[in-house]
Order: structure tokens, then sequence, then C-alpha cells
């Protein structure tokens, strides 16, 4: 049985996708006689050259090949154009969404022209093949698409933030050809059940949707609070507008105003056009009591020795729309508190047994209340550490996800 596994950007270290998808692929391995990655685009370094799966480039390459123009044509002559520019989401009037619904449907109709030459040059059978995308996106709908020449084809995705929350994202807030895609999955996996919810609310076809968590290894440490003084906070994301690291500064600056003979430290790690702006910010407004660093992208290995090594009392997320971080799950994997908004996952990962909820739109003295909440109290803080261990062990252990995944996957391609 062979596993077809496209991604963005796995195993190349380009996007970050390296650290949450090297440890599922591992356990997917174990469980299926082939399996081949495919990412999108192959940029920069492979993320691990001990990789037991294969890796197909090609596709990559041929979507390289194929500039705006061209894909537009392929997207007016393809079925999905029709059928997805027919639904009642779409936004008819809208220049934008035209363009996402053509540029949707060209990439959907390369992938399928890429998966029907793959199996006919493999020499495969397509009822030995599942093919899982990692993202719901127009690589499934390509997919899907060539069930007409391979109707034996099953394809699976996973669906975790962009994918699903469309209105957070967009502008028109739709998701092209949604409802012309969902009849030709097999099954789709969001990694929160906030995200089940939505789906099945939006889009009905109830028994599609299986929740599917996410999980990280366990670090073998545990991190421990500071102890000279400083209160270290830590956060990860890339640099975008939903993930409001603006404002998170923004409230940094505020609670050290608040408590100026106590010491700060901020980390942030992750890349973003803005990080140099954001450092600058941070040098200029916060107090002498504080100080902020942003060293930009670190990948898996070196997030993992910055926990080892570097003792942290909070891991603060405040995004205003997300799946189920994983960066969430790192910090909790290690024992950190986390003061999160309550969207998405987010709701389902942070509770008051290991950190606390904000609202959905915080303010800075939100923010600053919950860090002086951590401060002030080192035992509630204490069972707040110890409550991420549990919380991480309970529902986020990447090896008893991950085991259970790739067994469900293999489960789907055995049925009739």
């Amino acid at each position: 049985m062979i596993l077809i596994l496209f991604s963005k950007s796995y195993p190349y270290e380009y996007g970050g996708e390296s650290n949450f998808l090297d440890a599922e692929v591992k356990r997917l391995v174990k469980v299926f006689e082939r399996v081949v990655v495919v990412p999108e685009k192959r940029e920069g370094e492979i993320f691990n050259n001990g990789l037991e799966a294969e890796v197909d480039t090609r596709y990559a390459a041929l979507l390289k090949r194929h500039n705006n123009a061209s894909i537009f044509l392929y997207g007016i002559r393809s079925p999905l154009f029709y059928s997805g520019s027919a639904e009642k989401s779409y936004p008819r009037f809208s220049l934008t969404a035209l363009r996402r619904l053509t540029a949707f449907a060209g990439k959907a109709e390369l992938t399928r022209q890429w998966v029907e030459g793959w199996i006919r040059e493999q020499g495969v059978n397509a009822s030995d093949c599942l093919f899982y995308t990692y993202w719901f996106d127009q690589a499934a709908a390509g997919i899907g698409l060539a069930k007409k020449q391979f109707p034996q084809l099953r394809v699976v995705s996973r669906a975790h933030g962009y994918d699903i929350y469309e209105e957070q994202y967009y502008t028109p807030p739709f998701w092209p050809c949604r409802w012309s895609v969902l009849p030709m999955m097999s099954k789709i996996f969001p990694d929160s059940q906030a995200g089940t919810d939505y789906l099945r609310e939006r889009y009905g076809h109830d028994a599609l949707y299986e929740t599917s968590l996410l999980g990280v290894t366990d670090p073998g440490a545990v991190n421990q609070p500071s102890s000279d003084g400083t209160f270290r906070i830590i956060s990860c994301s890339m640099i975008r507008p939903e993930k409001r690291v603006e404002l998170l500064l923004d409230c940094l600056r505020h609670a050290a105003a608040q408590r100026p003979n106590q010491r700060f430290e901020w980390h942030h790690i992750g890349n973003g056009a803005s990080r140099d702006e954001l450092q600058q910010a941070a040098d200029s407004a916060f107090p002498p009591n504080a100080r902020a660093f942003f060293p930009g992208y670190a990948d898996n290995d070196a997030l993992m020795k910055l926990y080892r090594e570097q003792n942290f009392d909070a891991f603060i997320n405040i995004s205003s729309t997300e799946g189920t971080p994983v960066s969430i799950m790192e910090a909790i994997s290690f024992g950190i508190p986390v003061i999160a908004t309550a969207v998405g996952g987010n709701r389902e990962i942070v509770s008051e047994e290991n950190g606390i909820l904000l609202s959905e739109n915080p303010t800075p003295q939100e923010v600053s209340a919950a860090v002086f909440s951590l401060l002030d109290n080192p035992q509630s803080a204490q069972n707040k550490r110890d409550g991420s261990r549990a919380v991480w062990n309970a529902k986020y252990n990447a090896d008893a996800n991950f085991s259970e995944f790739a067994q469900r996957l293999k489960q789907i391609r055995l049925e009739p």
C-alpha cells in the first residue's frame, strides 16, 4: 500500500512545515509499504536527510514552470471553474473572488495532470494508493478530479486554520469550489474540534469529518521557571497580521510599565517582513526594565535546544484565529504555562489547568493581568506547569496521536 503525501514544502525547510510534519512521517513509514512526499515548493535545504520516505519534487517543478497567465488558462478550462462559480457561496461580483477561483481551478488542473501521470508512470494500481494532502486546498481538489480517470483512487486531507476559517483569512470570505470538492473526499481531518464543528455547521457532510489532533514528541526535559528575578516570556509564530505580534509588543510594554521594579524579557521566535521594525519598536518603546529579542526563524532542533537551556515563565499567543498551534503543544510538552486567546483550537489546548484563556480581542490590561497572575502566584504557576505536561501527555503526544492516525489512514484505504 502506497501513501502519497502532498505538503506545502516538507521536507524542505521553507515555511517551517518540517517542524510538525517530520514527527508524523516517521510514524507513517512504519505503517505503509511506501510513503512518497510531494512538496508544492522546493525551497531551502532538506530538513531531514535521514528521511525514510521517498521525495518526488516533479510536482513542485511542474507548478514552477507555469506563470499566472498559464494557470489562468488552465483555470478557465477546468470543470471546477464552472462548478465553483455556480456555488451559492461564490461572490459573483468580486474581481478578487474571480482571481482566486481561477487560480485555484488552474492549480487543481495541474495537480490532476500530475497525479494521473504519476499513477501511469509508476505502474501502480490506484486501489493500492491513498493520496493525503496536509492542507485542504487545491491539491486535494486536483486529486479529486483525477478520480474521473481512476475511480478507485481515494483522497483524504487534514485541515488546520487558513484552509477552514475563510472569513478570518479572506476578503471576500469564501473558499473556492468547496461545495464541489467535498463530495470527492474520502475523509477530512480537522486538527481541532472547533474546526470540525465549523465545517459541519457550514457545509454539512457530517460523517466526512473526523477530528485528529496533532502532537509533538516528548522532549525528555522539563523547562524550569526563572530564578534570577526576570520574568521570561516566549512566543512563537510567523509575523503575520492574524498573529498580532505588534499587539503583544504593546501588551508587554504595558505590563513592564505597570511593574517598574520587575525585570521582563520577551523572546519571539519566527520570521516576517516586519521583524526588524518590531525589534526597533521594542527597543525604543520598552521601559528600562524590559527587553525584547526577535532572533527570527528557528528549526525544531534549535527551538528544542532553546527550551532546554533557557528558563521561561509563560508562553503567550494572542492570535485572532488559530487551528491548534503546534507552538503551544511544544511549550506544554516542556511544562510551560500558556496565556492564549480563546479562538479556534486554543480553547481546547489551554484551560485553567495549564494556563489562562483571554478574550478573543484582549486589551493590554487583560494580557498584563494574566502575566501578573503567574508572576504573583508561584504555586499556582507551578500547578499550571504540571498541568501543561499532563495536557500534552493526555492529548498531544505525537507517538500516540500519529501512530493512531497512520493506522486510521490505512483503514480508510482498506475499506470497501
